[in-house]
């Protein structure tokens, strides 16, 4: 049992770039209406050209920091797993955020 288990922590290993960026991307599709909600409850005193530019910035660099910083600190993590919390964590962060869509209504 523990040989499938160690070939099956290789075969994610191998694929952890992949699948660091899978969650992320499922963590900000499932939080990201959230975030834009308080940005805009945020920049709601502000006019409307500003508060357009700022969404523009929002979206295209904060997203695409967001993402590449918590990709590279995730693939760290995971990386440093013995085999078997390796495939714990990722197969139970992957049916977390399935549960966290579904109630979400996000599915």
């Amino acid at each position: 049992m523990l040989s499938y288990i160690h070939s099956f922590a290789d075969f994610l290993r191998v694929h952890l770039s992949s699948i660091s960026v899978g969650l992320v991307a499922t963590v900000l599709t499932i939080y990201g209406a959230h975030i834009n909600g308080y940005f805009r409850k945020i920049t709601k005193s502000l006019p409307f050209v500003a508060r357009f530019a700022l969404f523009i910035v929002l979206c295209s660099a904060g997203y695409a920091f967001l993402s590449s910083q918590a990709v590279k600190y995730l693939r760290i993590f995971l990386i440093q797993q013995k085999d078997i919390p390796l495939v714990l964590i990722i197969s139970g962060a992957f049916l977390v955020l399935a549960f966290l869509a579904r109630n979400g209504k996000n599915l």
